[in-house]
């Protein structure tokens, strides 16, 4: 067995060091040079900057600002956190409660040098509004949407307000003022707002006024406001103690232009929606798609126009819809539109200049940061808006003449003036400013941030989805009637903002020849494509579909039954058993607007004895025959009252809200004369097939 010599370790370490080259001593020696760097990084060298984190910040980010989700949700917290007096919280689903909100918080300052905190509604505990001291005050403007719904940003203060709160005086030291804007067309016209403010006393609030209410059927939705606050206003020096002062122009924003902003930096035109840092779960991300196809469906279109497009959903897998849902289009301003401004505030030198719209106090920044004016005016900003009359009285401070001072203010004094004006003349922003004094760069002392907070930001606008999901799941279609309004009195023609740039977009060129600056440098959008987001909806099929459906449209409230339709049709051909559908079709004349014609007869043909389509014509070629949808439903009163009752079918509308109501009322009718029921028993019955989802409605104002 051999042994091993172990040699001491002092003859090992000499015959290495003896026969080591030079090399071998460099090697060990940035070893451990490296070793000793790593060990101490963050210690000895490379320490972290910490305010390396505003390399991050988005530029408009107020220094020091809270992150909505590091606040209290507790509203009296709030209160006290920022030292206010007066919350003014708003629930808005189109933005114009927020933007009301918004001027109210911002007057109140401004006039009386009062304390206030302007919230989301989403952004509180509902139950915290037990906590606010009674020397504090609420001030709640909501919106009512639908069939009585509350915006999407209400839903946790609305469940809320339904619940047993146990103590009947649990908000007995709460004081609020309340508004709420509706549409009187619709059968529940702000049910939102008088079901807040009922279920505010129930629980022990003081009223400090009677509940307002705007109406969006007469077109005086800010006459309304304007009278309310007028209203607010003296219940500040009359019940609360404040002095009045009458004060100037105080911007809440500014516009910062800044050189160093590169192109890749700016926001060039692509949407962003209200609630940017707080996404609806019903609505998708916002895409520019490709138009695939379009068509116009009205056989004589000289005067009036009806689109069929259709966008390619496949350059986004995420994107899906479902048969029933909404395409949000977002649209842009004519460009004539856009250069009449520029050039009247005197901006075309500065136009394509980065700037920063930036908040001075806490006013939410209603557009995008950095932008350029030219992404402002084409995408952000709605050019096209009628000027409110308070806004034309701000706009007469800043007049160059006193002749264009004088026809401002007169307009802006006299409600009855202004109507007249509005009912003569197309009035936008940059028109108004021309009539007042139109030469080129004569407001150019107009400031840019009070342009920019009296024009409102661009919304989408919402189509019901006119295809099926189970026919053709990657493309949707959509239909709209290019909405022109012609003037009572001058007869002149205001196009619609968003149906005007889709006839644009279907041929590649506006038949009157309105112009759409697209596509230019940076400009997010390519020819034929369009910004859009899908919005789930209630509005849907019954799962089986064996249960029988009765459906009312009017003029292109037949588009999401197209759908419905063409999906039935689909499932029959698949074998699967589909029961009774009935279709109630009214238009002006079948010669002339009948849309989807061809369409339906192709499903009808399929779906064979399940289907019958009823039409009522508007405008026919015998008087005689003139009928409305209403009108089928009565004589038609058995068969809708067996379909309802009896076969306890899904029912639904889509149209305008004031054919929704004549069409409810027609039903109601029929159906207590043939069961014998009384209109207590009818209202049953309705809401109980409502509860149920069998009773939709998807109607507009």
């Amino acid at each position: 067995m051999a042994t091993t010599a172990y040699l001491p370790l002092q003859q090992i370490l000499g015959d290495f060091v003896q026969h080591a080259r030079l090399d071998d001593f460099a090697a060990l020696a940035a070893i451990a040079l490296l070793s000793t760097a790593y060990i101490s990084k963050g210690r000895l060298w490379r320490k972290p900057d910490p305010y390396s984190v505003k390399l991050y910040e988005r530029p408009q980010q107020q220094p020091g600002a809270m992150k909505a989700a590091e606040q209290s949700k507790n509203l009296a917290e709030r209160l006290e956190q920022s030292n206010t007096d007066i919350a003014v919280l708003w629930a808005s689903q189109s933005g114009t409660a927020e933007r009301m909100a918004g001027r109210l918080a911002k007057d109140l300052r401004k006039h009386f040098g009062a304390r206030v905190l302007l919230l989301d509604l989403s952004d509180i505990d509902p139950a915290s509004c037990a906590d606010v001291p009674e020397n504090k005050l609420a001030i709640f403007l909501a919106s009512t949407f639908g069939e009585g719904d509350p915006s999407d940003n209400m839903h946790e203060f609305w469940a809320w307000l339904h619940q047993d709160q146990g103590s009947p005086q649990v908000l007995s030291a709460l004081r609020y003022l309340a508004f709420g804007l509706g549409n009187s067309n619709y059968k529940h016209y702000n049910h939102v707002i008088d079901v807040v403010a009922s279920q505010l006393e129930a629980r022990g609030a003081h009223a400090l006024l009677p509940t307002a209410r705007a109406d969006d059927a007469t077109g005086d939705t800010e006459e309304h406001f304007l009278e309310w606050k007028e209203s607010v206003f003296e219940v500040f020096q009359g019940q609360l103690g404040y002095k009045q002062q009458e004060v100037g122009y105080e911007p809440s924003l500014r516009i910062v232009e800044d050189a160093s902003l590169e192109p890749i930096d700016l926001h060039h035109g692509i949407p962003q929606t209200r609630n940017a840092k707080k996404p609806s779960p019903a609505e998708s991300k916002i895409h520019a798609l490709p138009i695939t196809q379009s068509r116009e469906l009205f056989s004589d279109a000289t005067d009036r126009n009806c689109i069929h497009m259709e966008v390619d959903l496949n350059l986004f897998p995420g994107l899906k819809y479902r048969t029933g849902d909404h395409l949000a289009v977002w649209p842009v301003n004519p460009t004539a539109e856009v250069e009449l401004l520029v050039a009247v505030l005197g901006l075309h030198g500065r136009r394509s200049s980065p700037c920063l719209v930036q908040s001075t106090d806490d006013t939410p920044i209603k557009v995008p940061s950095p932008t350029t004016i030219d992404a402002l005016f084409e995408h952000y900003l709605e050019v096209c808006a009628p000027v409110s009359r308070e806004h034309v009285g701000l706009l007469a401070t800043f007049a160059p003449t006193d002749a264009a001072k004088d026809l401002l203010t007169n307009i802006s004094v006299d409600r009855l003036i202004y109507a007249e004006h509005l009912a003569s003349n197309h009035v936008t922003l940059a028109r108004l400013l021309q009539v007042a004094n139109g030469g080129v760069g004569a407001w150019s002392r107009l400031p840019l941030s009070l342009v920019v907070e009296v024009l409102p930001a661009m919304q989408p606008r919402y189509y019901s989805i006119s295809s099926s999901s189970v026919v053709q799941a990657r493309k949707a279609a959509i239909t709209a009637v290019v909405s022109d309004t012609t003037l009572s009195t001058s007869g002149e023609r205001i196009p619609g903002l968003a149906t005007n740039y889709l006839l644009s977009q279907m041929n590649g060129q506006h038949p009157r020849g309105m112009k759409y600056s697209l596509p230019t440098p940076h400009q997010p959008l390519s020819s034929g494509s369009l910004h859009a987001h899908l919005r789930k909806s209630t509005f849907k099929l019954p799962t089986l579909a064996s249960t029988p459906i009765v459906m009312v449209g009017a003029g292109t409230g037949v588009a999401p039954f197209r759908a419905f339709i063409q999906e039935r049709a689909r499932l029959k051909g698949m074998g699967r058993e589909v029961g009774p559908t009935k279709l109630y079709f009214g238009c002006r004349n079948a010669g002339q607007d009948f849309i989807y014609e061809d369409d339906i007869a192709e499903a009808a043909a399929k779906l064979g004895d399940v289907f019958s389509m009823t039409t009522a014509f508007s405008r026919p070629d015998n008087a005689t025959d003139k009928r409305y949808v209403q009108d089928r439903i009565v004589e038609e009163a058995a068969q809708v009252c067996d379909l309802l009752v009896e076969g306890n079918a899904y029912f639904y509308i889509c149209g305008s809200a004031a054919m929704a109501r004549d069409v409810t009322n027609a039903v109601s009718k029929v159906v207590i004369a043939r069961q014998g029921w009384s209109e207590e028993q009818m209202k049953d019955f309705s809401d109980r097939q409502k509860r149920q989802k069998r009773w939709h409605q998807d109607v507009w104002g």
